[in-house]
């Protein structure tokens, strides 16, 4: 997916809450056997954007369209006939919500949602999931030692995203079907906790 412009300040056609986007498009089309001028794209989870990647290959193009398509509940065919503007709000509106608006602007700034010591990260979520049959909105990671990176590896088949999956799923004693289900920014923070507990600030 292409680099997209950030947006300071939001467009009237788009509005922007926790979980989804909602862009008002240049006119009305047909979809879903009706007439559409709004479209809804929902927060991405990571077994989403996995999968379309999947599906899309190394086509940029198709993995852009399959991911827009799945978070929209419409289908590729749809999109496809979209005038070259509204897709690209479609485009601009999946750019915010990949964006963490919990991150500080400056990146040495420890985020409000992440606790860290040398034996553990503490990530405050944006919302609750249900991992291990509970409601959890927060999780936390143990340090990672030699032997966790080690199985993790094994594990995973070469696959790289896999078994960064497996090892903050270990961590968090989670399963890796649990953390699938989490929107992208909230692995994201996992991830950022796991690059916070293996950094050696005393090197």
């Amino acid at each position: 997916m292409k680099k997209l412009k950030r947006l300071n300040t939001l467009p009237a056609w788009l509005k922007l809450d926790l979980d989804s986007a909602k862009v008002t498009l240049t006119r009305p089309y047909d979809i879903n056997g009706g007439k559409v001028d709004q479209l809804t794209l929902r927060a991405p989870l990571l077994r989403e954007v996995r999968a379309s990647d999947a599906i899309g290959g190394d086509d940029a193009v198709l993995r852009e369209m399959t991911i827009l398509a799945s978070l929209s509940d419409v289908g590729t065919k749809d999109l496809d006939g979209l005038k070259l503007t509204d897709y690209a709000r479609l485009q601009a509106a999946y750019g915010h919500l990949l964006r963490d608006t919990g991150l500080p602007d400056d990146e040495s700034e420890m985020p409000a949602w992440l606790v860290v010591d040398l034996e553990r990260a503490i990530v405050t979520l944006s919302r609750p999931y249900d991992i291990k049959e509970m409601k959890v909105d927060r999780l936390t990671l143990r340090a990672p030692t030699v032997s966790d990176v080690r199985a993790a590896t094994s594990a995973s088949n070469g696959d790289d995203d896999q078994r960064d999956t497996i090892i903050l799923s270990n961590l968090t004693e989670s399963a890796t079907t649990d953390l699938e289900g989490l929107k992208l920014t909230d692995y994201q923070r996992l991830q950022a906790a796991y690059f916070r507990l293996v950094q050696d600030d005393g090197v």
